[in-house]
């Protein structure tokens, strides 16, 4: 390799492999060791004196037998695992729940919150009081159409035991289910004032029916904004509802673990409610999109849907520098597991499920995980029957590794062509395509640098197609669905096949650039396109709102790994094609030397 070429890949790779290593061991959620030692507090109450709800909060923390505080800072000193924030809708506002989640973001310990709101005082405090009401029985997922999740109409699958049906979603069924269920969640679009069932019908606060003791959670755009007039989350809460879950701002859907129909509340109890799920489910917005959480619930946080853990804890042991544990009788679902004593074990393996680390750089949707005082809360997506978690305190280096690549691969290969990916990268190959019919018209085309390219070629498309293959039911860097992109292999044998054309007709180290770059659009390009995007959605927030960004950069890295490996294997492979094609032609082009006389 020359030597400009070889500098230009190491000043490439470098800062991406450190970034890469660096960010795998952020300590996302880590117990901080000098806050063990100060006293906590199971609930503390949270009102400011001058809001018009502030005689509820003195009622709360006198029934409860807790402390009122009268800011979020003496809040978080008292370390609680459960805060009920007694608030006016008029006293909260965008930046007030900036401020809220940002200071929730730097707790060492994840502190489960509930608003308690209405748009009364009587309406906030029949709320609280409706937390002894819920009951898991009758459970639903409503998910309206999302092309990018491979749902193409709206439906409602009614969860009864281990039977599931499965029915439109339409305003008719969507009251049905209101009236009916226990819990249930909602996918789709929404606004601070609608639920979208479709693109052509909304769901308003008016629309809501008298409600029971319901469980509602969303993972719709901005319906948690309490301020807003008719506010849809509101709206559930006057009518009955005793707990609703959303967001203040939008989400990049997919990185809720749970979503579309996995339930994530229906199997919490006493010991791990709502609330800590919850606390969960923001620890993978952050590994996903979010730069702080603004993932909340309006209602108790410590309501549980069951009255017992769904498993049974057979056998709890330590075996050299891991610790076993081994659950029976566990239902299928997301499943909520307690680890006592099971906060300085940062690395868990769900055998024949997945593995993970709190300190993970990416979202995992089959296993989430959080510390609160010296306890773990996960939650495990789990098909039922026996479960073995096997936990040490820290992650191997190899699996950091490992884990790394396959989350880049499985993110470029798997998911990103079903995206509009692999649309993109074929436009994207017109432009080598013009190149090569420049060539034909000038008479400059090598055929047999071409059969080579296309060899090449063929042979990375055959080997995408098979990972993919392979990968398609395992890949975890995202809650929706992946299906199998015929487009996407065509368009890694179309660019790594003009790439490498391009590659071997180079002359100097500018042209195997541009050609290396046309091999691995795929990966740059997404890293590119994506953190455009988010730069242009930040810098919007930032100039609307006040405080931070809105959302992290973390899914731009995602197809770093897979940069790294296509341009070192194509650099390596294509080197050494290039020199067997110019030792070939070498040995053409020597004389014949004749033979001394007399032999």
């Amino acid at each position: 390799m020359p030597v400009k070429l070889r500098k230009i890949s190491i000043t490439i790779a470098l800062p991406i492999l450190l970034g890469l290593i660096l960010s795998s061991f952020s300590g996302i959620g880590e117990p901080a060791f000098s806050s063990i030692f100060q006293p906590e507090r199971a609930l503390v109450v949270l009102a400011n004196p001058d809001d018009p709800y502030y005689s509820l909060a003195e009622d709360i923390a006198a029934a409860e037998n807790v402390t009122l505080v009268n800011s979020v800072q003496d809040a978080t000193a008292c370390r609680p695992k459960f805060l009920l924030w007694v608030v006016s809708p008029t006293s909260l506002s965008d930046a007030v729940m900036i401020e809220f989640g940002m200071t929730m973001k730097e707790q060492p310990s994840a502190i489960s919150t509930g608003i308690i709101t209405a748009s009364t005082l009587e309406g906030a405090r029949e709320l609280w009081e409706r937390r002894s009401d819920v009951r898991g029985e009758h459970v639903f997922a409503l998910n309206a159409p999302n092309t990018a999740a491979h749902i193409y109409e709206g439906r409602v699958i009614a969860f009864d035991g281990k039977q599931t049906t499965i029915s439109p979603l339409t305003t008719e069924r969507f009251g049905e289910v209101l009236k009916s269920a226990d819990y249930l969640t909602f996918t789709g679009h929404g606004g601070s004032r609608v639920l979208r069932l479709d693109d052509t019908t909304a769901i308003t606060a008016s629309d809501i029916p008298d409600l029971g003791p319901i469980v509602v959670a969303t993972g719709s755009c901005q319906t948690l904004q309490p301020w807003r007039e008719k506010s849809i989350a509101i709206g559930f809460i006057d009518q009955g509802a005793a707990a609703y879950s959303g967001f203040v701002f939008s989400p990049n859907e997919g990185f809720l673990i749970g979503e579309f129909d996995g339930l994530p509340f229906r199997y919490t109890w006493p010991d791990f409610p709502i609330g800590q799920a919850l606390q969960v489910q923001n620890h993978g917005t952050l590994q996903g999109f979010a730069f702080f959480p603004y993932h909340y619930l309006i209602g108790d946080p410590r309501i549980a849907l069951q009255t017992e853990p769904p498993y049974r804890l057979v056998d709890d042991r330590q075996e050299g520098s891991w610790r076993i544990l081994t659950f029976d009788d566990v239902p299928s679902g997301v499943i909520p597991i307690r680890i006592t004593d099971g906060a300085a074990y940062h690395f868990v393996a769900a055998t024949g499920i997945t593995a993970a680390s709190d300190r993970d750089l990416f979202y995992n949707s089959r296993m989430q995980m959080v510390n609160i005082g010296t306890n773990k809360f996960i939650l495990v997506v789990h098909k039922g029957g026996e479960l073995m978690l096997r936990m040490r305190h820290r992650a191997p280096w190899y699996w950091v590794m490992g884990d790394l690549l396959l989350d880049s691969l499985d993110h470029t290969l798997v998911f990103m062509p079903q995206t509009g990916g692999d649309v993109f990268s074929m436009i994207f190959a017109v432009i080598p395509l013009v190149w090569a019919i420049w060539l034909l018209v000038k008479n400059r085309f090598d055929w047999q640098k071409a059969r080579l390219a296309a060899a090449f070629g063929l042979g990375a498309a055959i080997l995408q197609a098979i990972y993919v293959l392979v990968r398609l039911d395992d890949f975890t860097t995202i809650s929706k669905i992946a299906v199998f992109s015929p487009t996407g292999i065509v368009a890694a044998f179309v660019l790594t096949m003009f790439g490498a054309l391009m590659y071997f007709h180079a002359r100097r180290w500018k042209g195997k650039v541009v050609a290396l770059s046309v091999m691995t659009f795929t990966s740059w390009s997404s890293m590119v396109i994506v953190l455009a995007m988010l730069a242009g959605v930040n810098i919007l927030f930032a100039n609307t709102r006040p405080g931070p960004a809105l959302y992290n950069y973390s899914i731009c890295l995602l197809p770093a790994g897979t940069l790294l490996v296509s341009l070192a294997l194509s650099v390596v492979i294509l080197r050494a094609i290039d020199r067997l094609q110019r030792g070939a032609l070498h040995q053409k082009v020597l004389p014949e030397v004749p033979a001394p006389p007399g032999e």
